[in-house]
């Protein structure tokens, strides 16, 4: 089946399916056209290479970027939540024409897209570096240079992709167009017999992971789900600060990062920060989880798989300590909440401390517990706050790394990529203000000053003060 669909609010982009509804989700390769002729041309050229995946083709409007790159992205983020895509698995390629604005797309929303395919084009090279840890197939016309557009340089295939590669772009690929081969000929050969199709549709942001050096000895993983780990090396051992939820080779990526032996810190057992834990042979977790966990095993699931061996369980406790060797010590401060004995971890060498979700990553904490307990819930977690504030003259100049690092520019995902074009909204890093506005903010609650009726009609049941913010998710 075959419809045109209109999406927009004022200037409208046409798209169409290629294809029968499907029954169960698919992957989605979002192409971008000039025209509705050039966009059928497309999509039959791309259903040769039979991948499987549902194929879109979207309009652009005849006008400048800025007017359609709202409306394209609202677009594409109501198709990975439409339920019949695979929202980690959506592409994004274009025709010839429409070259430009798949490389200006693909930066501003990177983490969208499982991969991206571009023809031709030009683009800003700094801005197309957001691109550097998206797969990314690249195909180069002969004789193409850079531009300069209002006095601003637009740099051309060859040289954009040895730019993100200059930046540690590894899933990078730039294929030459044969000489005589320009405009839609270009395109017609870059996808003809269907493998590049295949490519797109095969790519899965479950299996990638981004990888950002700190400082010498200190990395931070993020994966599909926004999960964060954090990776540091000391003189002897490295310790990697939870595991996230990707679903990639973890242990491989970071044997690749550091050749010292790797032992794992839990900051809190949940599935999106303890995912396939076992894969590690160490790992140091509060002594209340570890007595929870032996005693029902069934309760962590993400974690070990059943009938797996397990790896040694280390408990640690308020004061517990890591030692990395060459003086990098790990130390343990409880600051229970978000779960019972979340904790966090000191790097008084490195000046850091990964904070996992006791206290948000910049956005919310988000709190767990049956509706006729949140009283108690938040003057325990009022009193760890009290507890965790002693070390706050110490830590007042460290970076502070949360579980979620992307949440520190909100919690809607439609705009946490917003930086990448240089439109954010809104910004809140974690750091000690957010510890003095949760006391507050719990200190409110407690004295009725934000009544449980104001919680419990809020939207998400949401509550905040200052820099700190809290979201309910009430359970028996």
């Amino acid at each position: 089946m075959e419809s045109w669909k209109k999406a927009g609010k004022g200037r409208e982009l046409a798209w169409t399916w290629q294809g029968e509804e499907p029954e169960t989700k698919k992957p989605l390769i979002v192409c971008l056209a000039e025209s509705e002729g050039a966009a059928e041309q497309c999509l039959k050229r791309m259903a040769e290479g039979k991948s499987g995946a549902i194929l879109s083709a979207v309009v652009l409007p005849d006008e400048d970027m800025d007017a359609w790159e709202e409306e394209l992205g609202d677009l594409i983020f109501a198709w990975k939540n439409c339920g019949q895509v695979e929202e980690t698995r959506i592409s994004l390629t274009g025709s010839e024409a429409c070259a430009d604005a798949v490389w200006r797309l693909g930066a501003h929303l990177p983490q969208w897209f499982s991969a991206v395919c571009v023809v031709g084009g030009h683009t800003d090279p700094y801005e197309a570096r957001q691109l550097s840890r998206t797969p990314l197939r690249a195909y180069a016309p002969a004789g193409q240079d850079c531009q300069v557009r209002d006095g601003k340089v637009r740099a051309d295939v060859e040289r954009t992709v040895m730019g993100i590669r200059a930046i540690g772009g590894e899933s990078v690929s730039c294929l030459d167009v044969p000489e005589g081969l320009e405009g839609r000929a270009a395109w017609d050969w870059a996808f003809a017999g269907g493998e590049t199709v295949k490519w797109l549709a095969e790519q899965d942001r479950k299996r990638q992971f981004q990888v950002y050096s700190l400082q010498p000895g200190v990395w931070r993983i993020d994966d599909f789900f926004t999960s964060t780990c954090y990776l540091i090396e000391g003189g002897e051992k490295a310790l990697l600060i939870d595991t996230g939820m990707g679903q990639g080779d973890l242990p491989g990526l970071v044997r690749r990062l550091t050749r010292l032996p790797v032992e794992v810190a839990v900051t809190h057992p949940h599935g999106d920060h303890m995912y396939k834990a076992e894969r590690f042979s160490k790992i140091y977790l509060h002594k209340n989880d570890v007595a929870r966990l032996r005693e029902h095993p069934e309760k962590f699931p993400a974690a070990f798989s059943q009938g797996s061996k397990w790896p040694e369980l280390a408990p640690i406790e308020e004061g517990s300590k890591i030692d990395l060797g060459g003086g990098v010590v790990i130390e343990t401060l409880e600051l229970g909440g978000h779960t019972p004995d979340s904790v966090v971890f000191a790097d008084d060498f490195h000046k850091l401390l990964c904070t996992g979700d006791a206290i948000g990553s910049g956005y919310i904490a988000l709190m767990i517990c049956p509706e006729d307990q949140i009283l108690p819930y938040i003057e325990t977690y009022r009193d760890n706050l009290e507890r965790f504030a002693k070390h706050l003259p110490r830590l007042k100049d460290y970076a502070w790394l949360g579980g979620h690092a992307l949440q520190e520019n909100g919690c809607d995902m439609r705009r946490q990529q917003d930086f990448n074009g240089g439109k954010s909204a809104y910004f809140n890093p974690i750091r000690p203000r957010v510890v003095d506005d949760m006391r507050t903010l719990c200190q409110k609650i407690l004295s009725g000053e934000i009544s449980k009726e104001e919680i419990m009609s809020a939207k998400e049941h949401y509550c905040s003060y200052g820099s700190a913010g809290m979201y309910f998710a009430f359970r028996a």
